[in-house]
């Protein structure tokens, strides 16, 4: 796939446009089949599981939800406080994470994650992109040759007209106090929390107003680290969860290891051309690679 980045005039390109197209109309669908034993998932459950579990696993994609599952999940008035009947569907928009400060910017297909009574799964997989071979075996790149491609290509473009997308890679993982030295994660960025050794590295997404997949990051004492809203989402996974966590290629083991240790591989940056060229001399960073551009919003 070649890469998404334009040269900004005021709209994106055709060639742009048609490659998000073909990122969204190859969604495919993968089932986890039935097993022996396995009850069907209740709202909350499949929720938090499959809906946050995509998320963590796929940070290339962004989700967006007409109805924010958690809401789904809770007793409604019109039910006389009870939670109205789970139909084993959640419905939301998919789509690239791309420059756009705010989800609602990026397009996006509606599609469906649903299970059967049986307790069988079914889930999109979307194809690979610019941003998920980035995010895929980072240590396979040339730094050198990434740093000097993205200097290049934001070499004189002007920061009043400018949104870059980029994804930025540590020499060594860092704790959160040390990256947000660095860059404070805002909205539409997303942190890796693993190394991405032997595939694509998992993430933590920022999202508003902390809830996805019917998982309230902001629960109970109020907190502003991601690690931590992590953390709290392995903590509440179960050993019954590991069927679903491993159909999204996702390990409960490694989970709780990434958890305990608390470390960050790197991060995503939506920002000034500016300010990630200004990474590239950082000497905690590896590699800075440009995803996109956008127009700056006026």
């Amino acid at each position: 796939m070649k890469r998404l980045i334009d040269r900004w005039g005021p709209a994106r390109t055709s060639a742009a446009a048609l490659a998000v197209m073909i990122l969204l109309g190859g969604v495919t669908f993968e089932v986890l089949k039935d097993e022996p034993g396995r009850e069907m998932m209740d709202c909350a459950r499949f929720s938090r599981v499959v809906l946050m579990g995509f998320a963590v696993a796929n940070p290339d994609y962004s989700m967006r939800f007409s109805l924010v599952p958690d809401d789904e999940c809770r007793p409604h008035p019109d039910y006389d406080d009870k939670i109205p009947p789970f139909d084993g569907s959640l419905e939301v928009s998919l789509g690239p994470r791309i420059s756009g400060m705010w989800t609602g910017e990026a397009p996006a297909l509606s599609t469906e994650f649903r299970q059967h009574p049986s307790g069988e799964i079914r889930f999109p997989k979307p194809r690979p992109w610019r941003l998920t071979e980035t995010m895929t075996s980072p240590e396979s790149q040339d730094p050198k040759a990434e740093n000097l491609l993205t200097l290049n290509t934001l070499k004189e473009m002007d920061w009043r007209r400018h949104r870059v997308h980029a994804v930025v890679t540590l020499k060594h993982p860092l704790n959160e106090a040390e990256v947000d030295d660095m860059h404070v994660i805002g909205l539409g960025e997303t942190l890796l929390l693993s190394p991405g050794l032997h595939g694509k590295s998992f993430g933590w997404p920022y999202v508003y107003p902390g809830t996805i997949g019917g998982f309230n990051a902001f629960a109970g004492p109020k907190s502003t680290s991601r690690v931590e809203e992590f953390r709290r989402w392995v903590s509440l996974l179960k050993s019954e969860d590991e069927p679903a966590l491993e159909q999204l290629d996702l390990d409960l083991s490694e989970l709780r290891d990434r958890a305990e240790e608390g470390l960050i591989y790197g991060f995503t940056v939506i920002n000034t051309p500016e300010m990630v060229k200004r990474m590239v001399g950082n000497p905690k960073v590896r590699s800075v690679s440009v995803i996109d551009i956008a127009p700056e919003i006026p």
